[in-house]
């Protein structure tokens, strides 16, 4: 056993903290050392390195928390609390794979035995990871690894020590985290089909040999009391004037985006995809002109930026139903429904779609970001893990993720979520035990609950071996969107509804 040299005057003032420890613990001093340690971007624990810190100062000189990553099992980050944190700044966010904890050479009581490890990207907002009670490690100096769900990347990993064995102090020779950062599918690329990219347009296939846009193209998409004359399969909806508020939640969110009258449900999927991942995006190209107009930035068909002016007038049936999307709980017309009505406004000089009903996701991005590349994998084509690193790496790249699901009525995990069959669903990271990304459905509920639903229609996606082989994906490039991509992307959490 190797114990911690303290000089005599110390051990005076401290007999009382001496008095209560074991004889195989190390003695703790209060104030010896600092709380925190840098470390370096070769660190052999913590992947790119970082700064190190924990919530008392209390460790003896020679057991500080850089102990925790010195990579030397025979040195030990001690602490006089059984409960207290570790908090890990990263230089670089990563995703994790799995985490180490090394017992010490102390006494069996001081070794750690509950905890709950949380990951950030703020240090503000923290979403849970992994939850462990009743851990015992098996001797001296022995490694426990404890695997995770690939998780989003995070700069800020906080590991909350809740209990030791009973001992006065609290013992740990090394912590590690091991990286698990997908950054690449190009092995994937093999198994996917449906290209869409044009060497004639920016826009895609689908827009190539499109109308070119005229003057009196540009005057008639400017003046704002020129309603869509583009259709919708609903019938008895006519344009009538409603209260708009753009941003009810102070920013646009997935929570704005519920389905109503129209079946566009891929380009609902698509707009709460943009909100997740562009919510600066979408409040750039939209212009309240202060006069009851908004002006939308849009794109030609051949990749050329144009101007769509839009009055307050949304489609409304005769009962007072609001046909275009509203935001949560039917009560506004918000930047949803402007770009929804934007859309039919540009198709009725386009006619790409004449009927937004049933349009397709890599249709109706691009009039918006002005890019059409995207591709697709089927259902049933990807493993777990591979769908999983795929949407990992698409949505940290800042990609759109839209799917759907092969089979209808299939009870997702536990429910209460069930399959839809030709619906759109918008993939985002989820804080779940036992799934790393989630589907939003666009009706904001859950198939077959009611429209308050509290999850906000996002379904975990768990590894349960039979809802993601019912999974198809479309992925769309963000074009003109990317310079406005958030920096990290948190679990989607929903608003207050």
């Amino acid at each position: 056993m190797k114990y911690t040299h303290i000089s005599w005057s110390l051990l005076a003032a401290g007999l009382l903290i001496l008095a209560s420890c074991g004889k195989d613990e190390p003695s703790i001093v209060p104030d010896t050392v600092k709380p925190y340690s840098n470390l370096l971007s070769d660190n052999k624990n913590i992947k790119g390195g970082g700064v190190i810190s924990t919530q008392y100062s209390d460790s003896p000189s020679g057991s500080d928390i850089g102990k925790l990553a010195d990579n030397n099992e025979s040195t030990a980050f001690v602490t006089g609390h059984s409960e207290f944190y570790i908090l890990i700044n990263c230089n670089k966010a990563f995703s994790l794979k799995s985490y180490a904890i090394v017992s010490s050479t102390a006494d069996a009581a001081s070794d750690p035995s509950a905890w709950t490890l949380y990951g950030s990207n703020d240090n503000k907002t923290w979403n849970s990871i992994d939850k462990k009670s009743g851990q015992v490690f098996s001797g001296r100096n022995v490694k426990n690894e404890y695997k995770v769900s690939t998780t989003p990347t995070y700069k800020y990993y906080r590991l909350n020590i809740t209990a030791n064995n009973g001992g006065a102090t609290t013992a740990i020779a090394e912590l590690i985290y091991i990286d698990g950062t997908a950054t690449t599918i190009d092995d994937l690329m093999s198994k996917a089909q449906g290209f869409t990219h044009s060497e004639r347009t920016p826009m895609g296939k689908y827009y190539e040999n499109r109308h070119r846009t005229t003057d009196s193209d540009l005057e008639w998409l400017l003046n704002p009391d020129n309603e869509p004359t583009a259709t919708i399969e609903a019938e008895g909806y006519t344009w009538q004037t409603c209260e708009v508020i753009l941003y009810p939640y102070g920013t646009p969110l997935p929570a704005d985006v519920n389905q109503r009258a129209i079946g566009d449900c891929c380009f609902c999927a698509s707009l709460a995809s943009m909100a997740y991942i562009y919510p600066d995006f979408v409040k750039s190209i939209i212009k309240d002109n202060g006069d009851n107009t908004y002006t939308v930035s849009m794109y030609d068909p051949q990749g050329n930026k144009i101007k769509v002016c839009l009055s307050d007038k949304f489609l409304v049936n005769g009962d007072g139903y609001i046909g275009q999307m509203t935001s949560k709980n039917d009560s506004y017309v918000c930047w949803t429904a402007v770009l929804e009505k934007a859309l039919l406004k540009w198709n009725s000089i386009y006619h790409c779609n004449d009927c937004i009903d049933g349009i397709g996701t890599e249709h109706a991005i691009p009039p918006f970001v002005g890019n059409g590349d995207s591709y697709a994998f089927d259902y049933n084509v990807l493993t777990y893990d591979e769908m999983e690193r795929a949407v990992t790496v698409l949505l940290n790249d800042g990609w759109f993720v839209i799917g759907g699901f092969h089979l209808d009525d299939v009870v997702i995990g536990d429910g209460p979520f069930k399959t839809v069959t030709a619906h759109a669903f918008t993939f985002m990271f989820v804080n779940s035990g036992n799934a790393t990304y989630g589907m939003r459905n666009p009706w904001g509920h859950a198939n077959g609950t009611e429209h308050s639903h509290p999850a906000d229609g996002v379904a975990p996606i768990p590894r349960d071996g039979r809802t993601q082989q019912l999974i198809d994906i479309r992925v769309c490039n963000p074009g003109a969107a990317a310079e406005y991509k958030q920096k990290y992307l948190m679990p989607y959490t929903p608003p207050t509804l």
